[in-house]
This record gives C-alpha cells, sequence and structure tokens, in this order.
C-alpha cells in the first residue's frame, strides 16, 4: 500500500502536513501530559513485498528511526531497506535516484525536513528530502546525515580517501556550513545527532594505540556549537578496550549512548552523560538482562530508549521470552520494557518524542518486522518480574 497514490492524494496530505506543523507549539507537552493521551501501539504501513525472511533485532531493516515534533504524525525510517516515512499510519516512499535501491531516513525536524542516506551505484550518499517532492536533494560532499535540527542545520559525514579519513560535516540550505573534525589526537567514525543549540555528537577512536596501553581508546565525542570551541572527548577515555557510542543529544546536552564491554558476558550497557564534561552515568539493565542499549533521547523530558537483549532465563525459557525488548527509562527508577505484538515476539525502540512517543520495531505474530509507535509510552512501559535472571 502507500506506493500508487494519485499527485492530488499527495497534494492533500501535504496540505494537511503543512497545516500541522504551522500549528505546533514551540515545545511539546511533557511525557504523559498530554490532555487526550490514549496509550496504543500502532503498527504502521509498509511497503509491498518488504517481509523480512531473517527477522532480528540487530540487522535492522524495517523501522520507525525518528518522529517529527509537534502534532504533525511524521515519522521517518525504512521498510525493507529502502527510505520511508509515514504521516499517520500511511507509507509513503522516498523517491530513490537513478540506480539506487536501498537507503533510510534516519531523521526529521519540526517542520518536515528529513534526511538519510541513500546508496547510489557512485557509493553512498547523503540526502535531504520534504514531503511531495519529485526527488531528494543530494548534500555536497556526505555519504550519510544523521541529524537534523528545527533550525534545518544537518549533520553527517564523508570518507575523505586522500585524508584516510572519515570528515564531519554540517549543512544548511546554503550547503556546507563546516566541518566538524573529532578531537587532536583521534579519528572519526560517525556523527550521530545535534540538537536545537546546534550541539553535535559522535563517536571515534584514538589515532595511535599507545605502547603500554592494553587496547584501543574509544570514546564519545561532542562538537559545541561555537565553531571556534574545540571538540570534547566524552569520559573516560580509557585503554579498557570498552568502547563508547553516542546515539542522540537533547536540548540541554544530555547525551544517550551505551557501552561495549570487553571482558564479561554482558555486551552492552547504556549510558547517559548528563554533560559533555561529565562522567557517564550507567542506567540499569532490565530485569533478567545482560544487555541493552539507548538509541535516543527526548528533547526536553529525559526519556532516553533503546533495546534491551540477552536475556538468561532458566531452562526451559517461558514461552514469553523474547530475544531484545523496547526499553524505556525515564532516568530514574528501574529500566522498564514496552509490550510485543505477540509473546515471544522482539521489540527495539528507536526514537522518543516530548509528547511520550516511542518509535521503532516489533514482530508480529507470523515473525514478521512492522514499523510501530507506542503513544502514552509511560502508561504502557512496565518493569519484568525480577527473578527472570539466571543467577
Amino acid at each position: 500500500m502507500g506506493t500508487t497514490r494519485t499527485r492530488t492524494g499527495l497534494a492533500m496530505v501535504g496540505s494537511l502536513l503543512t497545516a500541522f506543523v504551522a500549528a505546533a507549539p514551540a515545545h511539546a507537552a511533557a511525557a504523559g501530559s498530554a490532555p487526550r493521551c490514549a496509550p496504543t501501539l500502532q503498527v504502521l504501513e509498509t511497503l509491498p513485498a518488504t517481509d523480512d525472511p531473517y527477522p532480528s533485532p540487530w540487522v535492522r531493516r524495517t523501522q520507525v528511526s525518528a518522529i517529527a515534533p509537534g502534532p504533525s504524525r511524521l515519522a521517518v525510517g525504512m521498510s525493507g531497506m529502502r527510505p520511508v516515512y509515514w504521516i499517520g499510519t500511511r507509507v509513503f516512499p522516498v523517491p530513490l535516484p537513478a540506480g539506487s535501491s536501498s537507503g533510510r531516513v534516519t531523521a526529521v525536524n519540526r517542520s518536515g525536513l528529513m534526511v538519510g542516506q541513500v546508496t547510489t551505484p557512485g557509493g553512498s550518499r547523503a540526502f535531504s528530502y520534504r514531503h511531495g517532492a519529485g526527488a531528494v536533494t543530494l548534500l555536497p560532499g556526505g555519504d550519510s546525515a544523521s541529524g537534523v535540527n528545527d533550525r534545518g542545520v544537518i549533520v553527517g559525514q564523508v570518507w575523505d580517501q586522500a585524508q584516510n579519513r572519515i570528515t564531519g560535516l554540517e549543512w544548511s540550505a546554503a550547503g556546507v556550513r563546516r566541518e566538524l573534525p573529532p578531537p587532536a589526537g583521534y579519528r572519526l567514525h560517525a556523527l550521530s545527532g545535534i540538537n536545537n543549540a546546534g550541539r553535535a555528537t559522535g563517536y571515534g577512536q584514538a589515532r595511535e594505540r599507545l605502547p603500554d596501553a592494553r587496547s584501543w581508546i574509544t570514546p564519545g565525542m561532542y562538537w559545541p556549537s561555537d565553531p571556534a570551541a574545540a571538540p570534547v572527548v566524552l569520559g573516560p577515555a580509557d585503554d579498557t578496550g570498552d568502547r563508547y557510542t553516542t546515539r542522540g543529544i537533547d536540548d540541554s546536552g544530555r547525551i544517550a549512548g551505551y557501552q561495549a564491554l570487553e571482558a564479561g558476558d554482558r555486551n552492552e550497557v547504556p549510558v547517559l552523560w548528563k554533560s559533555p564534561g561529565g562522567p557517564p552515568v550507567y542506567a540499569p539493565w532490565a530485569p533478567g538482562s545482560t544487555g541493552g542499549t539507548f538509541e535516543a533521547i527526548s528533547p526536553n523530558t529525559s526519556v532516553a530508549v533503546g533495546l534491551a537483549s540477552d536475556f538468561h532465563y532458566p531452562s526451559p525459557p517461558p514461552p514469553d521470552a523474547p530475544v531484545a525488548r523496547a526499553q524505556y527509562w525515564p532516568g530514574h527508577g528501574p529500566m522498564r520494557v514496552l509490550p510485543g505484538l505477540a509473546p515471544a515476539a522482539f521489540t527495539a525502540a528507536f526514537a522518543v518524542t516530548d509528547d511520550d512517543r516511542v518509535g521503532g520495531a516489533a514482530q508480529d505474530a507470523r515473525g514478521q518486522v512492522r514499523p510501530v509507535i507506542w503513544t502514552c509510552a509511560a502508561k504502557q512501559a512496565f518493569v519484568l518480574p525480577g527473578n527472570r535472571r539466571t543467577q
């Protein structure tokens, strides 16, 4: 569905979207405070013939990756590894450049400006797009775009073959605004987001391994909005071999991500940095889980969401034992998880808004992955029983 709509239909929906965006308030209501908040698990349309033969919460082909702030009901992501967006539950494909067959929309701002990445015969390309346009706009010099703020500032990166490195880039409507070099002594792996104040996050690796170091140093990174200010390495920057990945930054400068542990049987730990110069705050694992990530943080309400995984159960496992669950944390208390579409079917979360919508993916009873949005997520999130984990 959604791929053979007429131009008239597109124009009508586009007009509605424009009206919704124009009516959006300066800031959305706080999580759970919307006057007519009704908890639902919305299943969104997918493109035809996009069933995943090997569904997995870690190999991501179909998902909601971001939700526009405000009442526009616009969400973005991918369906069958093709870039798409949704207005309500209705899916719209992003028009691909000639020769392209795959891509993703990674972020969207309040006015409906979408950004992402497409694969072309000439390699990966960063793009921007607005609903109803006949083609994407390829961003000059960029391989992929990972974030956009409400001022229309976009961040992403490009592989610089001449210098054998990845370079961070910042775009506006006029083109490239500036480069975002990594902190001195480090290489950049990727930019991961930008907030409305123009502060950006990413992650990378030390250029060299110190002679006596146990392993490489692979920290998160932060770029102030002031071009004259130096980028910052997020702590801790040590040689334990643990890898830090940032996923998003809120409007006050809190950064969400995860730490991949080098040793032990725990794979990842969800992490928040309350300020770029402060220590990491390690969130609790969901009961029964031995790993977890934060994939997004809300702009102003301090809610972080992600993936709880590596569940350990006594044998035989209970019938409602999925391999992974979407997790939800308001910054305090135990980690909570969000309901799925079927028992033992996994869920994952990749986006969260100030009005408590969470976007992601959920496996259905047929084993297929569906793009979903949880509304009033705080009212749906629950704590798993504490006795599930094998001691």
